[in-house]
C-alpha cells in the first residue's frame, strides 16, 4: 500500500480496514475506503475534517464543497449533508480523520487571542462549511495527536494541548472566521448558528417557522431569508432534512421504521414513509433491506 504523506501513514498504523474507526480519544474519528463511494446521507457535527489521501465532496442544499490533502474542511454547525468519496483506490485508499469542535475551548482561545491582540482582522463569515488550505503545521499537529493514541496517559496529558494547538492554527488561518461561528452570534452566519443549534436540540419536537423565529428574535420572513442565504435551505426544509437524515441512520442501525419515525418527530408513520421515499428515492423498508443484505 502506498502513502502520500506522513499523516496517511500515521492513520494507516491505526486503521487498516475500510470503514469508520472510533479512536480512544473522544471526538477523534478515522476514516478509510479503498473504493470510490457514491453520495450518501450523513449528519456532519461541528468538526475539523482532514484528508491524508484521496478526495471527498460534500453536498448541502444547492451547494457543494470539496476537500483533499491540500485543503481541510471546517464545519461550524450540525448539518444534514450528502458525502461522497471521489478519489480512492486499493493501492492508495482514501484516508482521513475528523476532530469534533469543542466550543468551550474555542471561546477560551478567542479570549486569550484578544488579550494578546493576536486575533486576525476578519469580517463575520456567511459560510458555515468551508474548505481551507492545509498547512504543514496543522498536519504535524494531527500526526502528534495520533501518536498519543496508544498510550492512555498521553491521551489524557498531551492530547488536550495538541487539540488546542489545532484549534489555534485554524483560528489564525484564512478561514478562522468560520470556526468562530461555533461561539459567536453577532452577524453573518454567526446569527444563524444558534438557530441551527436550537433546531438540533428540538427537531424531534413539533416545530414551525414562528416558533423558530421567536427563538431567533427575528420575524419569520427575515429568518427565512437569512437562514436560506447561509444554509441553502429554508428553516423548515432544514428541519425536515435533519429529521430524515437522522431516521436514515436509525434504519441502518436496525431501528424499525415506525420507531424511527416517532424518534425524529413524525406523528404519522405513513407520512414519514412518503417523505422519506421522496427525499432519498428509497423507502424505509428498502433501506432496511440494504442493511440486511
Amino acid at each position: 500500500m502506498q502513502f502520500d504523506s506522513e499523516l496517511a501513514a500515521s492513520i494507516g498504523r491505526f486503521h487498516q480496514e475500510d470503514g469508520i474507526c472510533q479512536t480512544g480519544l473522544p471526538g477523534l474519528v478515522l476514516y478509510r475506503s479503498a473504493k470510490i463511494m457514491p453520495r450518501q446521507p450523513v449528519v456532519y457535527n461541528p468538526s475539523i475534517c482532514v484528508i491524508a489521501q484521496g478526495k471527498k465532496r460534500v453536498h448541502f442544499g444547492t451547494r457543494e464543497c470539496s476537500y483533499d490533502p491540500d485543503n481541510y474542511l471546517i464545519n461550524s454547525v450540525t448539518m444534514p449533508v450528502e458525502g461522497e468519496v471521489v478519489r480512492a483506490a486499493e493501492d492508495k485508499p482514501y484516508m482521513g480523520l475528523s476532530l469534533r469542535i469543542d466550543s468551550y475551548v474555542i471561546s477560551q482561545l478567542l479570549i486569550e487571542m484578544e488579550q494578546q491582540d493576536q486575533q486576525p482582522e476578519q469580517l463575520p463569515s456567511d459560510e458555515i462549511i468551508l474548505s481551507s488550505p492545509a498547512t504543514d503545521k496543522l498536519q504535524s499537529s494531527f500526526i502528534r495527536l495520533l501518536e498519543c493514541l496508544p498510550d492512555e496517559m498521553d491521551r489524557k496529558v498531551l492530547a488536550p494541548g495538541l487539540i488546542r494547538e489545532i484549534y489555534y492554527e485554524v483560528l489564525k488561518g484564512p478561514h478562522g472566521d468560520v470556526l468562530r461561528n461555533c461561539v459567536s452570534n453577532n452577524a453573518g452566519a454567526n446569527r444563524i448558528a444558534p438557530v441551527v443549534h436550537y433546531i438540533e436540540k428540538n427537531f424531534h419536537q413539533p416545530l414551525d417557522i414562528d416558533t423558530i423565529a421567536r427563538f431567533a428574535g427575528m420575524s419569520s420572513s427575515t429568518l427565512h431569508e437569512q437562514f436560506k442565504q447561509i444554509t441553502s435551505m429554508t428553516p423548515m426544509q432544514f428541519v425536515k432534512s435533519l429529521r430524515l437524515h437522522r431516521a436514515h441512520s436509525l434504519l441502518l442501525s436496525g431501528t424499525q421504521a415506525s420507531e424511527a419515525s416517532y424518534s425524529v418527530g413524525y406523528s404519522s408513520p405513513s407520512q414519514f414513509s412518503r417523505e422519506f421515499k421522496r427525499f432519498f428515492g428509497d423507502s424505509p423498508r428498502e433501506i432496511q433491506a440494504l442493511r440486511a443484505g
